[in-house]
């Protein structure tokens, strides 16, 4: 199965189209070079995490919602779209679940 299109680098584009910004003057905002944004909106290459804060901060969007698109497309590059990728991901939700229900409950106690 192939890579699908690059979700972040497709909101990022939607998010400067919205604004009517060209490339350069993201760049200039951001202090990412036009031809590494262009890549990022491909889906030919990630920003840096710190890449990642510049972008939030310049389009005013929520720097945790950028960064689950980040992580969710790094598994796929890493890892590809296969059987063996979403049964991974099925087990670290298992433990995700897992580790949120702990957490939540030793919240209740610390109140109590």
């Amino acid at each position: 199965m192939s890579n699908p299109k690059s979700q972040l680098g497709q909101y990022l584009r939607e998010l400067r189209k919205e604004r009517n910004e060209t490339l350069h003057q993201v760049s200039k905002g951001t202090d990412i070079d036009s031809p590494l944004l262009s890549k990022i909106e491909r889906g030919e290459r990630l920003p840096t995490l710190g890449q990642l804060k510049r972008l939030s901060d310049f389009f005013k969007v929520s720097e945790a919602k950028m960064k689950v698109k980040h992580t969710a497309e790094k598994i796929i590059k890493d890892y590809g779209v296969n059987e063996t990728t979403f049964d991974a991901i099925q087990l670290v939700n298992e433990q995700l679940t897992n580790y949120v229900k702990s957490q939540k409950k030793n919240n209740c106690e610390t109140e109590n």
